[in-house]
């Protein structure tokens, strides 16, 4: 068809004006879906608003949760020091008291070693009795060095397991954090 206008322009066939007619209610049609396109995106704004608040709270709630769980874990953490801290101090006393006798049993063996060799022609009564004392006071000597030996494993086991237990504290936060990470994750993603 010619764009020249300097004439006037052919006459416009019943096709034509059909095919205009279609185009024109084609075009009202689509303005129509077009009216309803303010209200889904009030919509979509709102659920977009919700998703925004609900992604906060989840944030918040995390936040929460992890600032719960730092704490309990220090506060374990706080307890279990303390704990060892006063099995030791107890030890130490425990100890210093089985040193302390361990000295007076050695200044009462030396002193019954002279007085041995003081008395030694004194009667074999004597020697007896210095004898049965003897080995009272090297049982309590040993039973003391045992009882201390067993003190020192029974610390260095609880050194284990409250290691043991920090590990365990950490690796469940590690997990906590893994797990709420993908869950906002996959809220976020829906």
């Amino acid at each position: 068809m010619s764009n020249d206008y300097t004439t006037d322009p052919p006459p416009i066939t019943p096709s034509q004006l059909y095919a205009i007619s279609d185009n024109i209610n084609q075009l009202r049609q689509s303005m129509e879906k077009l009216a309803d396109l303010p209200q889904k995106i009030d919509r979509m704004s709102v659920q977009f608003e919700q998703l925004q608040k609900d992604q906060q709270k989840t944030v918040h709630d995390l936040q929460k949760a992890r600032d719960g769980f730092e704490e309990d874990l220090d506060r374990t953490k706080s307890s279990l020091r303390a704990e060892m801290k006063q099995i030791r101090q107890d030890t130490e006393v425990k100890h210093k008291e089985v040193d302390l006798q361990i000295r007076v049993l050695s200044e009462s063996k030396t002193k019954i070693d002279n007085t041995t060799n003081i008395v030694r022609w004194g009667g074999i009564a004597l020697l007896g009795a210095l004898g049965v004392a003897w080995n009272t006071q090297t049982g309590k000597t040993d039973a003391m060095t045992t009882r201390s030996m067993e003190n020192a494993q029974k610390i260095q086991v609880l050194e284990k397991q409250s290691d043991q237990s920090l590990r365990t504290l950490e690796e469940i936060r590690n997990k906590l954090y893994e797990r709420n990470y993908r869950e906002s994750a996959n809220e976020i993603s829906r």
